[in-house]
């Protein structure tokens, strides 16, 4: 597979098989398998990743990109890094140059773009500002993208001249490539991974020499995806309400997953005798998965947590000051931004507690019970506790 991309970077020749010399594409459609093996070779070549098997999930994630509009969900892709340079850009060219309608790479637009373009592929770098603590200056850039996983989901407008309400379809396949962890909303809709920088120099990704490449895989998965639409809602509308190989994923996770599990069951049943894909897509998922992390309220009221129950200590009930919870907040980085006792009561009356006074009436605080702990800890166990 090597010697191939080496030699079409060489000679401009298409590994999926004969090309006309027209440049039209072949009269005869590759099977999914092997479009999905030519892209996972492409993608470890130009790109290091954590885990090798995140090379075929970003495959499988592409071939989505043309086949979406079969499925209820479509999860994003959610690209980071802790410095700049680790591959984010390079490989969201790899992607602009496979998926569907070869979406252009764009930074951060106005809501009103992003609902109101036709592209099917949206690809966007640099969405450092979609944090959590970001939400109220991007909050509806937030909403769109929020929605836009699921089928069916619009953006609804009224038109300024008619005064009808217009609606804009935003389903589809997103990729989001930063440095910043985005916010929790996103992260839950995503496949998350966390690109690092290689201990080695890659080879130069040249498209300007790989335009057949890209040429060929594009018209061979659009060409899958015409011919096998059947195929896909069958399986799709034949999966149990369970799937073994998810079992111990979120919700979320496992409807996103399924469609990708599908595309990867189809390819392996077209090319039953080749190296398989699913069992590679499944190692993939479970490294996306392990880039889920707790939100960032879930990892407020963990930490709170640890504080209530070292002020309670062995008692069933304690009364503690506002001020002094405070303090312990302020020691902690997730409860660092708890200034204020409004601030504290803003976090807390979420989870059924709330300010009072002690038996004196002369100090404002908390009665932290066990029972309390008890129950909020069942409810957010830390991670390995579940």
């Amino acid at each position: 597979m090597h010697d191939k991309l080496a030699l079409l970077e060489k000679e401009a020749k298409s590994p999926l098989g004969p090309q006309s010399h027209n440049g039209d594409p072949p009269s005869e459609t590759p099977r999914l398998a092997d479009l999905l093996d030519e892209l996972d070779v492409l993608i470890r070549r130009f790109v290091q990743l954590p885990k090798a098997a995140l090379s075929i999930l970003l495959a499988v994630w592409l071939v989505g990109t043309y086949t979406f509009h079969k499925f209820r969900y479509c999860g994003y892709l959610a690209l980071r890094s802790a410095t700049p340079r680790c591959g984010k850009t390079l490989l969201m060219r790899i992607l602009s140059q496979s998926a569907n309608g070869t979406p252009s790479i764009t930074s951060l637009p106005t809501p009103a773009v992003l609902f109101r373009s036709t592209r099917p592929v949206l690809l966007l770098d640099e969405v450092d500002k979609l944090r959590n603590v970001d939400k109220e200056k991007y909050g509806e850039v937030l909403a769109v993208l929020n929605c836009g996983f699921e089928k069916g989901a619009v953006i609804e407008r009224c038109n300024r001249k008619t005064f009808d309400v217009e609606s804009y379809n935003v389903y589809g396949p997103k990729a989001l490539a930063g440095i910043e962890g985005i916010a929790d909303t996103l992260a839950d809709r995503s496949f998350q991974i966390q690109m690092e920088r290689s201990a080695h120099r890659m080879p130069r990704l040249n498209l300007r020499k790989m335009d057949d490449l890209f040429v060929q895989l594009r018209a061979g998965l659009q060409g899958w995806a015409d011919d096998h639409g059947d195929q896909i809602d069958e399986v799709y509308d034949g999966l149990p309400d369970q799937l073994d190989c998810l079992d111990g994923f979120d919700d979320r996770f496992q409807d996103i997953a399924e469609p990708l599990i599908v595309l990867a069951t189809l390819a392996d049943a077209e090319r039953p005798d080749g190296p398989a894909i699913l069992p590679r897509l499944l190692e993939g998922l479970k490294a996306a998965a392990g880039r889920r992390e707790p939100s960032g309220r879930e990892r407020q009221i963990l930490a709170f947590l640890d504080i209530a129950a070292r002020k309670l200590g062995e008692a069933d009930e304690v009364f503690v000051r506002s001020a002094d919870l405070l303090a312990d907040c302020a020691t902690i980085e997730d409860l660092a931004f708890i200034e204020t006792g409004r601030k504290l009561a803003g976090l807390l009356k979420h989870f059924d507690l709330c300010p009072s006074f002690n038996p004196a009436k002369t100090e404002r605080g908390y009665w932290i019970k066990q029972f309390w702990i008890t129950t909020w800890r069942g409810r957010y166990p830390k991670t390995g506790d579940a």
